[in-house]
């Protein structure tokens, strides 16, 4: 009995025990951080961004609705049950009766009914089915274009957290100089080798480098806050991106796109044109409501009555089958109303075309120019950060034989730490316009 409990209590408990292990085991309970690549950060982003399971769960919604219209085509089945209660029976007035009258019927009377109806001809009905087709493309679409656009916000924090993270090791490098430079002075002046001028500079250019540091580190949280809220992570788990900004600048030299970029995938265009059709279809539908309606029903129905309360009695059947057809004859008006309102709201929708288009390839021209901007930007920071660093050099051996002053090497500092930042912000900018550019042009996208 006892081995039999404690395999109980085992088996009870194995579960909670996995639980607890995966939970000591995650990144958070062992105090590592998540490792994330650009690939999957995105991956993530898709699996878990609550915009994306909204627009997921549209699509699911409206192909739903899809399948209920298609669902009206097939016969549509009902039943009826009823009892009445003759309290005062009907009365057949005929001269032939005494009285001039007769009862007709019986106190109690029992029926049940069944229906069927079949849709043989409806225009409204086929239409409403191309409806919700579109409907259904329309959401795929608003889906597609959520994905794209989330894609791109994760590109650009991922890349924005990276360029902050390198930035503040520019930043930490400079204050490292600046403090190596400093403590020599420090040294120096001790032993009356360095006037008191240099040692007081030499310490306020190491302290101002540091609210420059701290405002780095409090940018670089605030942009991992970003990037986690975008990926649907807790704020408390700490992340670790693979790679540098700097390996970007290899795509820097791939040829530029051209300005005459197709815009046929492009996610609101796509949107709008479903719109159109989509108008083009509720036009066909109002229309159709000038067409009849042809259906097909069926009728059975079993009936008794009776005196006195029973179901004993006899019970007769009764079946009968048809067509029933419903021809509009005077709401022609209402329907011509119908349809100038289609026209009207059909020549809109071209209009906002005409405008969205316009502003898309304005828009177009614009993240191109800025790619070129920043590729030339580009070269000409890569050569001041060169020169940057040989003039810091030649300052430094000047200074320290003697033949320089402090405020030329602070000088020489100041210039490699901004050309530097400079590089590391064209570079960002370069990723940034690409990302636009990707996003209009629809290419921005993983087959998810």
């Amino acid at each position: 009995m006892k081995l039999y409990r404690s395999k109980i209590v085992g088996s009870s408990l194995l579960p909670l025990l996995i639980v607890v292990l995966l939970i000591l085991n995650s990144p958070s309970a062992m105090g590592e951080s998540l490792k994330l690549t650009l690939e999957g950060a995105v991956e993530l982003a898709l699996d878990r961004n609550l915009s994306v399971k909204v627009a997921d769960s549209d699509v699911e919604r409206v192909d739903w609705a899809k399948k209920e219209n298609w669902y009206k085509l097939l016969p549509q089945i009902g039943a009826n049950a009823q009892y009445v209660n003759n309290i005062l029976k009907p009365v057949f007035f005929s001269d032939f009766f005494p009285g001039g009258k007769m009862e007709v019927g019986s106190t109690h009377s029992y029926a049940l009914t069944g229906t069927m109806q079949l849709p043989l001809l409806s225009l409204p009905l086929l239409k409403s089915i191309q409806l919700s087709e579109l409907e259904l493309q329309k959401a795929l679409e608003s889906a597609r274009e959520a994905k794209i656009e989330l894609i791109a916000q994760v590109k650009n924090s991922f890349y924005g957290v990276l360029m902050v993270e390198e930035s503040l090791q520019v930043l930490q490098e400079s204050y490292n100089n600046a403090k190596q430079v400093a403590d020599n002075i420090e040294e120096m002046y001790r032993h009356g080798l360095a006037s008191e001028y240099d040692y007081i500079r030499s310490d306020v250019a190491v302290r101002n480098i540091l609210p420059a540091i701290e405002q780095a580190k409090n940018g670089l949280d605030l942009s991992k806050m970003q990037l986690k809220v975008l990926l649907s992570l807790d704020l408390g788990v700490e992340i670790e991106l693979e790679g540098s900004i700097g390996q970007y600048r290899d795509s820097l030299l791939a040829p530029l796109p051209e300005e005459g970029s197709s815009l046929a995938l492009n996610s609101t265009l796509r949107l709008i044109d479903l719109q159109l059709e989509g108008l083009n279809k509720s036009f066909e539908l109002i229309r159709s409501q000038r067409v009849p309606s042809l259906a097909g029903f069926a009728n059975y129905q079993l009936q008794s009555q009776t005196e006195q309360f029973s179901f004993n009695s006899k019970w007769v059947n009764s079946v009968a089958v048809g067509l029933s057809i419903q021809i509009p004859i005077f709401n022609q008006l209402s329907i011509s109303m119908k349809e100038r309102q289609a026209k009207t709201g059909i020549r809109q929708v071209k209009y906002q075309r005409e405008l969205v288009e316009s502003n898309l390839k304005l828009a177009l021209k614009n993240w191109i120019n800025e790619l070129s901007r920043a590729k030339l930007q580009l070269e000409s920071d890569g050569l001041a950060v060169k020169q940057a660093k040989k003039g810091y050099e030649i300052a430094k051996s000047r200074y320290q034989s003697g033949g320089g002053t402090l405020l030329e090497l602070n000088d020489a500092q100041m210039a490699l730490t901004n050309s530097q930042l400079n590089m590391n912000q064209t570079i960002y900018s370069y990723i940034k316009a690409e990302t636009e550019y990707k996003k209009i042009i629809g290419g921005e996208i993983v087959n998810k």
